[in-house]
């Protein structure tokens, strides 16, 4: 379980920074309110996308869906609690790795930093949510597993059902109580 975890936390790491870099390259460094809700919101959706159970795994779409929905919904939850209490200032050095930040060095103000943090986060969580469990003895381990029995007919040929001497009693039988 501590091994998926970390996995997850490296993916969310991975994606978060890459975004995160992207947003440096294009001059968002340190994006207004609205533009830092919606980056962590497709960042929770990469993240719900590629952390657990993959979208290319067989039958995840409908799981990767749900995640990707609900990791769009946290991010930008997350983003909100970054933004509001991680006000810590970070190194100039990282700021001036953001790219273009205008000024703007506080954690929960950087894409840089905010972003991976949230990410790691959000994948840890979907890493350790999807962590196959150990199957458990069960009662039977040893014993033989019973046979299925094959399915019969009861009749096996129609000829064998009398169904016209029942419709005859059950016709004589209303017959006697009128």
């Amino acid at each position: 379980m501590l091994g998926r975890l970390l996995i997850g936390i490296v993916k969310g790491l991975i994606v978060g920074a890459l975004i995160a870099f992207g947003l440096g390259q294009l001059g968002l460094g340190a994006p207004g309110a609205l533009f830092a809700y919606v980056a962590a919101a497709v960042t929770g959706i990469l993240v719900g996308l590629v952390a657990g159970k993959p979208i290319w795994a067989k039958d995840a779409r409908i799981e990767a869906g749900m995640k990707a929905f609900v990791g769009a919904l946290l991010a930008a939850g997350l983003m909100y609690v970054t933004r509001r209490w991680l006000t810590m200032s970070v190194p100039p050095q990282l700021a001036t790795v953001a790219g273009p930040t205008g000024g703007e060095t506080a954690f929960g103000g950087l894409a840089i930093t905010s972003l991976p943090a949230i990410a790691a986060l959000l994948a840890g969580f979907y890493e350790v949510d999807n962590t196959p469990e150990d199957e458990a003895p069960s009662a039977n381990e040893g014993k033989a597993a019973p046979r299925a029995t094959p399915n019969k007919r009861i009749a096996a040929n129609a000829d064998d059902l009398d169904l016209d001497e029942d419709l005859d009693a059950d016709a004589d039988r209303k017959r006697a109580k009128k």
